[in-house]
């Protein structure tokens, strides 16, 4: 069985380079299926994009054990969610990929509406299934260090996501 809880697009492009006919037809596919999704420029600037998100609540849903309601109503886990999507800019930043910095305030009101909704991650990490930490925090903060990009919170996120998981594997 198959659950997906979806609150966004799906975004398709190429590996490099821009869309491509292909490209179109596919997303008119998926359209055409019901499903919401847009062509995008570049599959790497959208990965980063969807890690401004996914870092923060993924990891503060494990970390916390809070789900997104939870997050924003508590003033300090808010506070860290916001810190640690500018960090991801920031990080996006310094390799090439430019996010504009109102994304944060996009990301948190299109996060409200979620309510009591739990990640990936964290009904993974729940189920005691294999969390991952390494594509979802890990390699976003080995690039980051790459090019000398601040990332003191991502970096405490990591280390206490490795922790957790690695003590659920016993």
């Amino acid at each position: 069985m198959v659950a997906h809880y979806g609150h966004g697009t799906l975004s398709v492009g190429e590996f490099k380079g821009p869309p491509q006919d292909r490209t179109m037809r596919l997303v008119a596919d998926f359209q055409r299926a019901g499903v919401d999704a847009k062509a995008v420029q570049s599959l790497i600037t959208e990965r980063w994009r969807k890690l401004v998100w996914n870092i923060p609540f993924n990891g503060l849903g494990i970390a916390a054990g809070a789900n997104v309601a939870q997050v924003l109503n508590d003033e300090h886990l808010h506070a860290a969610a916001r810190a640690l999507m500018a960090e991801v800019i920031g990080a996006a930043g310094t390799l090439g990929y430019a996010i504009r910095p109102d994304f944060i305030e996009f990301q948190i009101e299109r996060s409200w509406p979620m309510g009591e909704y739990r990640s990936s991650s964290q009904i993974d990490y729940e189920a005691g299934r294999e969390v991952e930490v390494e594509s979802i925090w890990g390699e976003p903060l080995r690039q980051a260090r790459g090019t000398g990009a601040e990332t003191p919170r991502l970096e405490l996120l990591y280390a206490l996501l490795r922790r957790l998981a690695g003590e659920r594997r016993g």
